[in-house]
């Protein structure tokens, strides 16, 4: 039939995952293609949105309050990068509790930049996969641990030890985590005991942050690295940082993949690594070292070929250059 119109015609589910594929400035424009169309894409459940006056039509957090308003169902997934100004962080605030209110979330995505939000995280009961920068953080005094949480990535966040603890400790389902917390007051010493966990990055700090592997029998993949901000770290920094992550990488003998930046090769060079490293490693099949340089005097030499002989099966060695962290 000529004039038929076939995509109305599909079922009511198909027609809003056909919608979800779409930018969410796009999916409410098909409101004016029929009266059918008028509130489908109310259904989504959930979208992106960008607040930066240069990158697309949801520009304004008033049009993001609009929109997650506007949804009838479950939010299940929620993505937002923004630059944060003047009142935005209410705005953030603001959003989270909306979206609590509607229940079923699922994925949570705050990439945000500029003036630091401060926000508690409420407890969503289905959050699986948490994604989080730039962001002051607490949690409910209640708090005991996103139960269905698989996946946690934190990155320049301002958050108290007791929280971030509790956060980890609390999330039993854990398979992958990557911190790299760099906004605190006090010094942090985090310990993980995640009995599904298999894929950890952790950035040592200076003197300020430590780690330490309770229990992670299922940790396959490990990518650990040292943040000096200095051109020239002090002496102390170095020793601190090197004494620490070679605790750490004591915890994580039984990984079969590793990676590791030359920041964090100057630290270990600067402590007495034992021989006794040597014994280690005997699961690893590759080794990943990233950074700009990779032995920048006989020291970090030494150490690299002591951590090349604790590694007798190790199958892969990759070199890459990087001009960041």
């Amino acid at each position: 039939m000529a004039g038929a119109d076939r995509i109305s015609a599909l079922p009511e589910e198909t027609m809003v995952s056909i919608l979800s594929l779409l930018p969410i400035a796009d999916a409410v424009r098909t409101s004016v293609l029929s009266h059918s169309w008028r509130h489908l894409w109310t259904l989504l459940p959930g979208f992106h949105a960008d607040l930066n006056p240069r990158s697309g039509p949801i520009r304004r957090p008033e049009n993001v309050d609009r929109i997650l308003s506007s949804l009838r169902g479950p939010i299940r997934h929620f993505s937002l990068n923004c630059s944060l100004l003047g009142s935005q962080p209410l705005y953030l605030q603001h959003f989270l509790d909306l979206i609590f209110q509607k229940e079923g979330l699922c994925i949570l995505s705050l990439q945000c930049s500029g003036l630091l939000a401060r926000v508690q995280l409420p407890y969503f009961y289905s959050l699986g996969n948490l994604d989080l920068s730039w962001i002051i953080i607490s949690l409910p005094s209640d708090f005991c641990g996103f139960k269905q949480l698989t996946s946690l990535k934190l990155h320049c966040v301002d958050i108290s030890q007791q929280d971030i603890q509790s956060l980890i400790d609390g999330s039993k389902k854990l398979t992958s985590i990557q911190l790299c917390i760099r906004h605190y007051k006090q010094p942090l010493s985090l310990t993980f005991n995640c009995p599904l966990l298999r894929y950890l990055r952790f950035n040592f700090r200076d003197e300020d942050v430590q780690g330490r592997i309770v229990s992670a029998p299922c940790l396959e993949s490990t990518h650990v690295t040292a943040c000096t901000v200095r051109y020239i770290p002090r002496l102390e920094d170095l020793v601190s940082v090197g004494a620490a992550s070679l605790k750490f990488m004591a915890d994580i003998a039984h990984v079969s993949h590793l990676s590791l930046n030359f920041c964090l090769l100057m630290c270990l060079s600067r402590v007495d690594v034992p021989c006794t490293l040597q014994n280690h490693f005997r699961q690893l099949k590759c080794l990943k070292l990233i950074g700009e340089m990779c032995c920048t005097d006989r020291r970090m030499y030494k150490v690299l070929c002591c951590l090349l002989r604790s590694m007798p099966f190790l199958e892969r060695l990759e070199l890459q250059r990087t001009f960041g962290i």
